[in-house]
């Protein structure tokens, strides 16, 4: 039988998920779809990912939502997905990471705190799959 292969440090769990919500971020970043297609680009080429297809990225119906407008959008990876949430309003983006791969947080943090120009982050960090690699094929 094959061994399976993991990141080391993630022991026997599956995967990492990062969630990321940046605030201060300047509206006219949150409302550019061709900032966050470029943004999801180059965050997946940085954490050398694979994309499985392009980013979706949706506008939201400001007239009919007003307190939701911004952009939606996701990414799906060999490694998972990452989703986009932006509230052009008050300028706040929200970034959802899951990967079976490597995960550098701190750095992965800085760079989207950085390109976002955001004044504040609120991070969290959970391990996914702890007993994944524990189980026995079926």
């Amino acid at each position: 039988m094959a061994e399976k292969t993991r990141p080391p440090e993630l022991g026997s769990a599956f995967g990492h998920s990062l969630h990321l919500d940046l605030y201060g971020v300047d509206r006219s970043l949150c409302d550019d779809i061709g900032f966050c297609y470029a943004l999801l680009d180059e965050l997946i080429e940085r954490m050398g990912m694979h994309k499985q297809a392009p980013p979706f990225i949706f506008r939201s119906p400001d007239v009919e939502f007003p307190d939701k407008a911004g952009l939606s959008g996701w990414v799906p990876l060999i490694e998972s997905g990452i989703s986009i949430h932006t509230l052009t309003i008050i300028g706040f983006v929200s970034i959802d990471i899951y990967t079976c791969g490597r995960l550098d947080v701190a750095d992965t943090t800085a760079f989207l705190v950085d390109r976002l120009q955001a004044s504040s982050c609120d991070q969290q960090y959970l391990i996914r799959g702890a007993k994944y690699h524990d189980q026995q094929p079926g």
